[in-house]
């Protein structure tokens, strides 16, 4: 499965339409500001983001979710914010 592209391996695993929480840490405190201009640029305004700073203030954990409509929607997703300049992990 893991030669499979990532949309089709999303495919297979998941059942679309569904909500999808995405957790995304990143440095430095514009990370944040980075993450909401993604999910504004994309028509998701209204979408919560929850925060999370690390006990020294270096990261930060960003969690939320989406209503995903097939695994493309959820690959480009996934695409966009490992293009993140700041982004150090994502879920």
């Amino acid at each position: 499965m893991a030669e499979l592209p990532r949309a089709e391996r999303f495919a297979s695993l998941l059942s679309f339409p569904l909500d999808f929480t995405f957790k995304v840490i990143g440095r430095g405190p514009d990370f944040w500001r980075e993450v909401r201009q993604l999910l504004d640029a994309r028509g998701h305004e209204q979408v919560i983001l929850v925060e999370r700073p690390s006990a020294h203030g270096r990261f930060c954990s960003i969690t939320f979710s989406l209503h995903i409509t097939d695994a493309d929607a959820l690959d480009a997703y996934y695409g966009a914010l490992q293009a993140l300049p700041n982004l150090v992990y994502l879920l």
